[in-house]
This record gives C-alpha cells, structure tokens and sequence, in this order.
C-alpha cells in the first residue's frame, strides 16, 4: 500500500465520518483495480468535500483537526495526479463507457494514437472491440507514462498509426498535450488517411490540447455521445469528457 493511501486512511479516521470512510474505500478499490491492471466497472462517485460539507465538518473542531480535514481534502481531490505518478495514466476507464462505443455507435474496431500505458485501449478491448494502441513513447523517457502498458503498445507517431490503420471504425486520443499541435496533426492525418473513422478526444478545455484545438468549430453532437458522456461522469475538478470532431 502507498503512502498516498496510507496518509488518506489515517485522516479519514480523525473524524469517522461515513461519507469520509467511502471515499477513501473507493480510492483503495481504484488502486486495487489499476495497480492489477483490471477494469472499473462503472466511473467512480465525485470524490473530495464540498464547502457546505466542510463548514458542517469543521463545526466546533480545534484548529489542528481543521488542518488535517483540508489537508485530506487535498488529497481527496487529487487521485489524478497520484494515479499519473505511480502509474502513468491520466484518464480512468470504465466498462459501462467502453461498451457503450460498440453498443451505442456499433464501433468493431479502434485505434489509439498517443496512448501511453493504454488504459482505454485494455477497456475497449474487453467490450469485445478489436484495438490497436500506439504510441512513439516519447513520455516513457521522463515518467511511467509507456512504461507498464495495461494493453500491447506499438511504437508508431500518430500520424503513421492512422496511415497503417486507416480503415479503423474509430480513433482515440486521451489527453493530448495543451502545447504544440499534435492534436490538429491528428485531425489532419485523419482526414488524408482515414475519412470514414471517427475521432474522438478525451480531455477538458484549458487543461488538455492546444488552444487552437478549442476554437474550431469542428466539434460533432449526437445522442449517443451524450449517453457515454453521462456514463463517464468525472470524479474530481477535472471535467473531461469524449469530444467527437467531425
């Protein structure tokens, strides 16, 4: 067990709050799942306090508690960037997501460019979708991003990968840089090589692709996306959701 884990729990228990005791419950079982390189069934419940319950928290507690409730609080909030450290994922899949791109859109076959430790690829895969994942593992060199892949990773540049796998059904990038513009070298690369494949990000604006990325109107709407998006609700500060751009 981390420390990570191991300093949550002890502060959880200072106040034996039931709310408290879930989340840190769910934080372990998060941990166990991706440290065994098994699925998450659904996207985990919001964690952190908010300020209405923090007030209500603190109520009468001395100071040296008040600082250990924030101090948990910013622990709570933060499970990404403890997720990115340890083992290099920055997006947490689900099974009720993946199912719903074979399900929902009929998608038989993925590509994922940039993937890193292929997380989302293992998930699309074990919805019965057949996926390639690649990634030129520049990351790997600086962080554990590609160094423990949950899913085989081929070292192939995104524009190469979509050139090889050009008649996908669909192609993913999670989490593509917020500085230079591999983003749009992929749209373009999709659009010479492979028409007829959807593409979908995952990210958030200001935090994930460039800022150009964000000011084209090159974005598609569908009922469907809508649906997987309500399956991937976000469990912190961080509203990333699956952009389709058409």
């Amino acid at each position: 067990m981390t420390q990570f884990i191991e300093k949550i729990s002890a502060l959880a228990k200072e106040f034996a709050d039931p709310e408290l005791d879930r989340q840190v419950q769910e934080i372990k079982m998060i941990d166990e799942c991706v440290s065994s390189q098994r699925m998450l069934l659904f996207a985990p419940d919001r964690l952190g306090i908010s300020d209405d319950r923090f007030a209500e928290l603190t109520w009468e507690l001395p100071d040296s508690q008040i600082k250990d409730l924030r101090a948990l609080n910013n622990l709570l909030n933060n499970v990404r960037q403890y997720l990115s450290l340890e083992y290099g994922i920055w997006s947490l899949p689900n099974m009720e997501t993946a199912q719903l791109f074979k399900n929902e859109l009929g998608i038989e076959t993925a590509l994922e460019v940039m993937a890193g430790n292929a997380y989302w690829s293992k998930a699309l895969s074990e919805a019965g979708i057949q996926v390639w994942a690649t990634d030129s593992l520049e990351w790997s060199k600086s962080s554990k991003t590609g160094k423990k892949p949950f899913y085989p990773v081929e070292n192939l540049p995104a524009d190469q990968a979509v050139m090889k796998y050009a008649t996908c059904d669909m192609i993913l990038c999670s989490w593509a840089p917020n500085f230079g513009q591999a983003d749009l070298e992929l749209i373009a690369a999709k659009q010479h090589y492979a028409p007829a494949a959807r593409l979908f990000f995952i990210g958030e604006k200001g935090v994930t692709n460039s800022p150009e990325f964000w000011t084209r109107k090159h974005f598609a709407k569908s009922s469907e996306l809508r649906k997987i998006n309500r399956s991937f609700k976000s469990y912190d500060f961080i509203k990333e959701k699956f952009i389709e751009v058409s």
